[in-house]
């Protein structure tokens, strides 16, 4: 009974968020009554990841094949000053026999391939001149903390922030993130709990969060902290720019850097890591060529649970950010726009990454290849894209793995 009452609750969810994706173009008048936004999402998403061992050759499947997506209502602004949103979020396994419950973790369903249904947002905000404050269930998007949105579900918070844009071409951030909802669940589990940490596993602490992002013209800057009391302490910089050489040609370059250490009595146990990485790159005739590197020092892995890694050199699979690990990048990117294909993009990118061979922080050296498609459609169609992304794995001396990815999407608004 306990199984079908939740199936039932993911297909009233699907349903109803099927149902609401119907009427995409709602009639506009001038003076039609504000009924606030109704947006929302429809995903199909299968993925794939196998691991094979280069000793035994037994190999093991990761597998889901996911249908679901999200519903967001927002109300209009009450005198331009206070408005409510809600987001429901819904994943289920489509059709169930692509989804074994031994073959889960993949982070589309729930560790055992099972579906997922959410009440994902529930905040007010609040503005006054250039400042907004969003209080409860809310995304965030920063670079050590945000909603990896790669799979069916993103990662959710439970937080309190304020936003700050006085200042021409700066964004100014500060928040409380109380707790944080992973993709593969429906539970917000307490900041510290979630970090991998066996100390903490019982630990009720949130995080102090305050960035900035300065983006004059071409130029890029960010600038953020990260505090988990007694736990701690991240703190992420990055700046780059890009140069018009002439029409068809422009230079890019990246600096990306990462200090993450313990804080006040250091639960967690002591730790002090960093690690830090630049890219440069060309474009031209609609080709872009990326060339960079990263270097972890040797001294402990870095922590990354709240997000997806903002490293450049940040793979399908691999984050190349291990105790001492070198990771050399090269990627390239082609913009199908120049041909009169629009809306269609492909990318290729590699990442060679090599650590010690002895020591505490010993681990196999490991490569990986990525290939992806992209194409989003116009017309009467828009709204509907094509993601497909493919991984090859190669680890020296340890495990080969093999992933693929392949997504439909529709976005619609019907308010």
């Amino acid at each position: 009974m306990k199984t079908l009452t939740k199936s039932m609750k993911y297909m009233f969810c699907l349903a109803a968020l099927l149902l609401f994706a119907l009427p995409v173009s709602a009639a506009e008048e001038e003076d039609a009554p504000d009924y606030g936004s109704l947006t929302g999402q429809v995903r199909y998403y299968y993925f794939q990841q196998t691991d094979k061992d280069q000793y035994t050759s037994t190999e093991k499947k990761k597998e889901s094949l996911a249908l679901g997506g999200y519903l967001k209502y927002e109300t209009p602004w009450l005198e331009d000053t206070l408005q409510a949103g809600f987001a429901g979020y819904v994943s289920t396994p489509f059709p169930e026999s692509r989804n074994d419950k031994d073959q889960g973790g993949t982070n589309m369903l729930t560790s055992k391939n099972e579906g997922i249904a959410v009440l994902g947002e529930a905040f007010l905000k609040g503005k006054h001149e250039q400042n907004m404050a969003t209080l409860y269930r809310q995304r965030i998007d920063t670079p050590m903390v945000n909603s990896s949105d790669s799979r069916m579900i993103p990662n959710l918070f439970e937080a309190y922030t304020l936003d700050n844009t006085a200042v021409d071409d700066l964004s100014v951030k500060a928040s409380w993130i109380h707790r944080i909802k992973l993709r593969d669940t429906d539970q917000f589990e307490h900041m510290s709990k979630v970090s991998g940490n066996s100390a903490l596993a019982n630990s009720k602490r949130g995080m102090f969060m305050l960035g900035a992002d300065w983006n004059p013209d071409t130029f890029k800057n960010r600038g953020w902290l990260y505090m988990t009391p007694d736990y701690m302490r991240m703190v992420f910089l990055e700046t780059g720019g890009t140069n018009a050489v002439s029409d068809d040609l422009s230079l890019h370059w990246r600096v990306q850097g990462l200090d993450q250490r313990s804080a006040g009595s250091s639960d967690g146990g002591s730790f002090n890591v960093a690690e830090i990485g630049a890219l440069g790159g060309v474009t031209w005739h609609g080709f872009r060529f990326n060339l960079g590197g990263t270097i972890v020092d040797n001294t402990t892995d870095i922590v990354n649970k709240y997000g997806a890694y903002p490293f450049f050199n940040n793979m399908m699979q691999f984050a190349n950010n291990r105790a001492g690990e070198k990771a050399l990048f090269m990627g390239a990117t082609y913009d199908f726009d120049r041909i009169d294909w629009k809306g269609f993009t492909s990318s290729l990118n590699t990442s060679f990454g090599s650590t010690p061979d002895s020591g505490r922080n010993a681990s196999p050296d490991r490569n990986e290849y990525n290939l992806n498609f992209n194409y989003n459609f116009d017309g009467k169609l828009e709204g509907f894209s094509i993601h497909n992304r493919w991984s090859i794995q190669e680890s020296k001396e340890d495990k080969d793995g093999f992933q693929v990815r392949f997504r439909l999407q529709y976005n619609f608004k019907t308010l």
